[in-house]
Formats: structure tokens, C-alpha cells, sequence
């Protein structure tokens, strides 16, 4: 069965609707009358919801997923569209995985080999994966990394006594005795008084 991939006619929509994304109110369903209200009018502009789905940044039904809540983090955002535009296109990054800085004819050469289509189609798709590479980058989100980070401190815990009680110096002792061999009892006494009187605290 031939791969397919998701594309949109008015790819130069794609930038101006994942901006509105960013800055509108989470909706509870993304649909066309949300589209008109953005300013979406076009019925070509209709194809961003498929786009929409199969980056999974909605559900089936409309419903805004996880990812679309990244996108509306300005810092996370272009890392969250890169890493659904690896998933969808996972076949092609399996081909070279800088697929997304490779030349034109090598994008559209290895679409070609993934989906089986024509040139028309190969075409449509090409166009649209870049349309969504050029406002996506790849790599891991400064946001998840500080969230990280965060997950490594202990929540309630004093580090910086810990820290300072790491570096604090300690001496242990460790004192052995040999008995001389003596049946005089004043011999030890003399012995156990010395070290009470020079070395115990």
C-alpha cells in the first residue's frame, strides 16, 4: 500500500495559521468556523486541519492535543513542530536522518521512493514539508531541557547544606594498644591513666 502524506495547496498559509495558534484562546474543537473566525476563509485553508491532525497536534475529533499546547509556548514552539514533523515523516528521516537540510531533489527523490506517486503529487508533499521545516527547528527544546534540570533538585530539600557538609573535612582514629606481657596490675593502671590524662576527651 502506497505512503501518503498530508499537503495543503495554500502552503503559504501554514506560518500565519500556527501564529494565530499561538497567540488565540485554546479552543475546545479546531473546525472550519474556527478557521473563518482567524481570518481562514479560503476553502483551500480547510487542508490545515488534516495537517493539523496527522502532526497530531489534534485529535480526530478536533480536540487540541498535548503538542498544541506546546505551540503555544513561543521558546518551545518551533522545537514541538519539529519533533511532530519527524514523526510524521519518520520514513524519510529513516532515509537520511538531515533529510529536512537535504537538496530539494533529494527530498523529492526520497518522497518519491516512500509513497510510490507521481511527480504531481510528490510534488504537492515536497512542497508542504518544506513549508513546515522552514518554521521548524530540531534539536532538543530549551524547554525541556530546563524542565530537566528542574527534576533533578530534590522539592523540600536543602542542597546547599548538603553541599557544604560535603566538602567539610573529617578525622577518624584509630588507636591500637599492645599490652606488655606482665602480671603486675600497676603496670596497666599506669598505662590506661596516661591515655585518659593525654589522649581521651
Amino acid at each position: 500500500m502506497a505512503k501518503d502524506y498530508p499537503y495543503m495547496i495554500s502552503n503559504n498559509k501554514i506560518g500565519p495559521i500556527l501564529q494565530k495558534i499561538q497567540s488565540a484562546a485554546k479552543p475546545s474543537t479546531f473546525n472550519h468556523d474556527l478557521l473563518k473566525k482567524l481570518g481562514f476563509t479560503s476553502s483551500n485553508d480547510r487542508a490545515v486541519i488534516p495537517l493539523l491532525k496527522r502532526l497530531r497536534l489534534l485529535n480526530e475529533d478536533g480536540s487540541p492535543t498535548e503538542y498544541y499546547d506546546r505551540l503555544k509556548d513561543k521558546n518551545d514552539h518551533p522545537f514541538a513542530l519539529g519533533e511532530r514533523i519527524r514523526e510524521l515523516y519518520s520514513d524519510l528521516f529513516a532515509i537520511n536522518t538531515d533529510i529536512h537540510n537535504a537538496t530539494d531533489e533529494e527530498i523529492k527523490g526520497s518522497i518519491s521512493r516512500v509513497t510510490g506517486q507521481d511527480d504531481t503529487q510528490v510534488n504537492r508533499y515536497f512542497a508542504t514539508f518544506k513549508a513546515l521545516v522552514a518554521l521548524a527547528k530540531f534539536g532538543e527544546s530549551p524547554v525541556k531541557s530546563d524542565k530537566k534540570k528542574d527534576d533533578t533538585l530534590k522539592p523540600g530539600i536543602d542542597t546547599s547544606k548538603d553541599k557544604k557538609d560535603e566538602h567539610k573535612p573529617s578525622f577518624n582514629y584509630n588507636i591500637q594498644i599492645h599490652l606488655p606481657a606482665t602480671t603486675d596490675i600497676a603496670v596497666y593502671n599506669a598505662i590506661f591513666k596516661s591515655l585518659k590524662d593525654n589522649l581521651l576527651i
